[in-house]
């Protein structure tokens, strides 16, 4: 990991990326089953790095406190100098909720709520009441400056309205082709949109609209072969 994200840097990429998943079933072991925790790897990758964008793709939101995930990303982002964008996602996989005993249903409400709250402790508003969580008088520091994107995961249209609503970016993955993304784009050519695909598919998603993507290369050889025809 520490090798291709000092290639990643030296290579110009703009960024490097980790996913999340906690536990999982039988189903999701191939690709999940051994899945380094995102933030702690990138705040590890942040030590031997200087320039490179740091992100995930994606945290799954609903699985956590967000009151624990304002104080991990606020730390992660004022100890990498500004360089991390957090990309969330309500989740998908029902055995990981179920062995972490979250309730699989309402996860998006909570997740929207999660997001709300996060800003509103970010900014250092006094006082935030919501359905799920509440605070009055609280302190949580430190204030992250620059506040961190949120990039918002899924490719249902209550996720596409979660972006426009309450993200910085939409970040679909596989349930998005180029076709969607131009359709979406087409929709609401305001929003900022960078999906996770595969190498091959990215002039398609560029000319569909994207700014930009997330790709998942091999190998260095495959990092030097894609920054020779891309960057």
């Amino acid at each position: 990991m520490r090798a291709f994200a000092e290639a990643a840097e030296g290579l110009g990429f703009h960024s490097v990326w980790a996913t999340e998943h906690i536990v999982v079933g039988p189903e999701a072991v191939d690709p999940y089953g051994r899945v380094y925790d995102p933030l702690l790897t990138l705040g590890w990758v942040a030590g031997w790095t200087e320039r490179v964008g740091l992100g995930t793709s994606i945290v799954l939101m609903p699985l956590h406190n967000p009151f624990h995930l304002t104080k991990e990303v606020a730390t992660l982002q004022e100890l990498s100098g500004g360089r991390f964008t957090l990309g969330v996602g309500m989740g998908w996989h029902r055995d990981e909720f179920e062995f972490m005993g979250v309730p699989f249903e309402g996860r998006g409400r909570r997740g929207d709520e999660a997001i709300r709250l996060m800003r509103a402790l970010w900014r250092g508003e006094p006082s935030f009441e919501g359905r799920y969580w509440s605070y009055r008088n609280a302190t949580a520091e430190p204030r992250p400056s620059p506040e961190p994107e949120i990039w918002v995961g899924g490719s249902s249209d209550r996720a596409i309205r979660r972006a426009r609503e309450l993200g910085d970016a939409w970040h679909p993955s596989r349930g998005s082709d180029a076709a969607h993304v131009r359709q979406v784009k087409q929709r609401h050519p305001d929003l900022r949109v960078v999906p996770r695909t595969s190498p091959q598919h990215v002039e398609e998603m560029l000319e569909a609209g994207a700014e930009g993507a997330v790709v998942t290369l091999a190998d260095e050889a495959a990092m030097r072969e894609f920054a020779r025809r891309h960057l």
